[in-house]
């Protein structure tokens, strides 16, 4: 038995599926009645009945829920009491980084507004992944970090998460330096005509579907290329093997160094900023809640 087969447990009970369940933690309903069969095994307990609609607690479980919601809440007051014991009263902030979510536009701004916020202190952490889920970095938000920068849109945040607003990523168009579009100093649709672009598939980012339809309205013959999935390395590695154009965002320019990042023009623009899950504890609200009322002071006064 571990943390994470209790708090599926908590997502079965409270959404009576294990497919909803899933979507909220961004793996499969397949994992999710894995982990919960697993649960059911290791305590000799029928938790769920399962029927053809869906799953309901079974008298066992109701029982046994109030004492997994202890057990969790016991948990996360003990590492907050602790860190706060190691780190002279200081509440620690995890802060999650990676190539594709880097840390450095947060970091930036909290270098300005630090000595008002000293009560909190930043820790920054690499970001693990979920490999079961279809949103890796994303599904890993409140375990491995309290905070992610990151992009949001509406499918992002109806899901578990909140964010605070930093600012507005811009479209590029990654190409390999020896491509021709990348003597370009501006990229519109036109110079992407008869063009394989590599993009992600429709519905997993609102903003970039704006952009494909947008894209293909103009220039019907650009070959849209779709990703299995949300970018990770393999399609910068895809891009440069393929020499072909990628859809890309202003924090990616660097992460391959055979390829170069040449704005793309259009008005579309993506959102980024602190993501929080939708219920990230006292600690986080607090400081989430602090640093949008200091850094509002910080643009009043330039």
């Amino acid at each position: 038995m571990d943390i994470n087969q209790l708090q599926t447990f908590l997502r079965v009970s409270e959404y009576g599926s294990f497919t909803r369940a899933g979507e909220q933690s961004f793996i499969s309903g397949t994992a999710v009645m894995k982990q919960i069969n697993r649960l059911e095994i290791e305590l000799n307990l029928k938790l769920f009945d399962r029927t053809a609609t869906g799953v309901q607690l079974t008298p066992q479980g109701k029982k046994f829920k109030p004492y997994v919601q202890q057990v969790l809440d016991l948990l996360n007051t003990a590492v907050e009491e602790t860190r706060r014991v190691r780190t002279d009263d200081k509440r620690i902030i995890t802060i999650g980084t990676s190539l594709l979510h880097p840390a450095d536009p947060f970091m930036q701004l909290w270098q300005q507004v630090a000595p008002t916020m000293d009560k909190f202190q930043i820790r920054l952490v690499q970001l693990q992944e979920d490999l079961n889920s279809s949103n890796r970095e994303y599904a890993m938000l409140g375990r491995s970090s309290d905070l992610i920068v990151g992009t949001f849109d509406s499918t992002t945040l109806k899901h578990a998460f909140s964010a605070v607003k930093l600012g507005s990523y811009q479209f590029g168009i990654a190409v390999r330096s020896d491509n021709p579009l990348a003597q370009l100093d501006e990229i519109s649709f036109a110079d992407l005509a008869n063009q394989k672009v590599l993009m992600v598939p429709v519905g997993i980012s609102e903003k970039n579907d704006i952009l494909r339809q947008e894209m293909l309205a103009t220039v019907p013959s650009i070959h849209p290329v779709d990703t299995s999935g949300r970018y990770d390395i393999n399609t910068f590695n895809q891009t440069v093997e393929e020499n072909i154009a990628m859809i890309s965002l202003t924090p990616w320019k660097n992460i391959h160094p055979n390829l170069v990042t040449i704005p793309l023009k259009t008005d579309v623009t993506v959102a980024y900023g602190l993501l929080s899950t939708k219920f990230p504890g006292k600690k986080v609200a607090d400081f989430l809640h602090e640093f949008i009322k200091v850094d509002s002071r910080q643009h009043n006064k330039a």
